[in-house]
């Protein structure tokens, strides 16, 4: 085993999905899949609204911008679809730490507030595999 940093993904945290509209979208998640919603809110900070559903053990996040920002860009360049998995680690800035050494770009050098709660940031797609990878840790959101 080698001594490079590392860190432990505890669970997959949820799978995130661009969409036009939270509320066309609930057709699907909803009245076909039978999806139970724990939550729809709105996010000034990331520009979005956002739904919240679980399949089983896992989180489906549903993200419709509201406005300019990253995930309004998303959806024009690409249109609706999948757009990350999450990953929730132990501690964050240790799991971006270690994804940096490893070589992994880091989008986010520092954690960020998470629509729900918790701390975020992402690696690119370009260096996992094409999936944008989200880690994430429950732990409160202090600005440095």
């Amino acid at each position: 085993m080698d001594d490079r940093p590392r860190t432990k993904a505890r669970k997959i945290d949820h799978v995130s999905f661009v969409v036009e509209s939270v509320d066309e979208a609930l057709k699907l998640y909803v009245d076909l899949l039978g999806l139970a919603v724990i939550k729809i809110e709105e996010s000034e900070l990331h520009a979005v609204r956002a739904a919240f559903l679980m399949a089983g053990d896992v989180m489906v996040e549903v993200i419709e911008p509201l406005g300019p920002g990253p995930i309004q860009d998303f959806l024009e360049k690409r249109g609706p679809g999948f757009h990350h998995l999450a990953y929730e680690v132990d501690d964050l800035p240790e799991g971006l730490a270690a994804a940096d050494a490893a070589g992994f770009r880091v989008i986010d050098r520092a954690p960020k507030p998470g629509i729900e709660g918790g701390r975020i940031a992402f690696l690119h797609p370009k260096s996992t595999f094409g999936a944008m990878t989200e880690l994430c840790d429950k732990k409160e959101f202090e600005p440095e």
